[in-house]
């Protein structure tokens, strides 16, 4: 074989050779600069405050447009509804606002059809809305649907609740749980009291896979706290046995001068917050509040506080 011919041969096995360098090339390219990207999120990510409200609207008495008020007054970029009743007012209410929305059947990429959240006729879900992107969402059916695909034995939630892993602008991350526990039954009723604590281990078992993510649970809890009177109050206990802060009752030690009755003579409607968090404020949603109505509006108070949250030294990169 000539030389001419031994070069003319080894061209095609240099070309391979070459483009299979350009590849590697490329590929360390892109990781490089996904790798900055993620960086940059990281460091950019500092302290911020979150403002969180909590209200059971009670099968939507309040109007959307006044709800909207009280929402904006308040500065809440987190927002948690109990007893909205009415898919289509769900979704005006978030347009009106610009906010994300996930609640009981719907997650961003797939909806339940209404049937599988309903209890004795009444549709039961939990909605959150929220000024942040939302990362990943999970809904949690009611009870009575057991032979829906949504349907969590492990979780006996009897009236629904919506999960979201949440990012800010800055790059923070953080978890919000909205619930609504089993209604009826005092400290002393040991049937309700077991029934509303399986309900909140369960959520916070759900919880657990987050525990390096700030958590914030909130809603409707039915139950009084062991804070506030005493009585077998078995809910607050176990939250605050398991790492969670009553963020009025931090704010607010003095139970009899800050009572923050949220439904008639009781507070049963709370913000919870894991330590990642720290407290800043917190109030009852009273009449004039925000250009609120009071019970003209709905049979509970909402409740409003904000939290200070802690520039995060990384977030995880595993998709939840």
């Amino acid at each position: 074989m000539s030389k001419s011919n031994s070069l003319i041969y080894l061209q095609p096995a240099m070309v391979r050779g070459l483009l299979f360098v350009f590849a590697l090339m490329l590929s360390f390219s892109v990781s490089t600069k996904l790798n900055a990207q993620d960086d940059k999120r990281k460091k950019s990510a500092s302290s911020e405050t979150l403002t969180v409200l909590s209200y059971n609207i009670h099968m939507w008495q309040i109007g959307v447009d006044a709800l909207a008020e009280i929402i904006r007054k308040s500065g809440a970029d987190i927002v948690g509804l109990n007893e909205a009743w009415n898919g289509s007012r769900n979704e005006q209410i978030a347009k009106k606002l610009g906010y994300n929305i996930v609640y009981g059947g719907q997650n961003p990429k797939q909806k339940y059809k209404p049937k599988a959240h309903t209890i004795n006729g009444f549709y039961m879900p939990q909605v959150l809305l929220t000024k942040h992107k939302i990362i990943s969402s999970k809904v949690f059916n009611a009870m009575a649907a057991k032979e829906h695909k949504a349907f969590d034995p492990d979780v006996p939630i009897y009236r629904g609740g919506t999960m979201a892993v949440l990012e800010t602008a800055q790059g923070n991350r953080f978890v919000v749980f909205v619930l609504h526990l089993h209604p009826w039954g005092d400290g002393n009723n040991k049937k309700m009291t077991t029934m509303r604590y399986k309900e909140i281990a369960g959520i916070v078992k759900k919880l657990e896979p987050y525990q390096k993510l700030p958590r914030i649970i909130l809603g409707d809890f039915n139950t009084r706290s062991h804070f506030d009177e005493t009585g077998g109050w078995r809910v607050t206990r176990f939250l605050e046995k398991s790492g969670y802060t009553d963020l009025y009752r931090t704010v607010h030690r003095d139970a009899k001068a800050k009572p923050g009755l949220t439904c008639g003579d009781g507070r049963i409607d709370y913000i919870f917050y894991s330590k990642h968090f720290s407290p800043i404020k917190c109030q009852v949603v009273t009449d004039s509040v925000f250009g609120s109505k009071g019970y003209k509006q709905s049979d509970h108070l909402a409740v409003c506080g904000s939290l200070k949250l802690d520039k995060q030294k990384s977030s995880p990169n595993k998709k939840r």
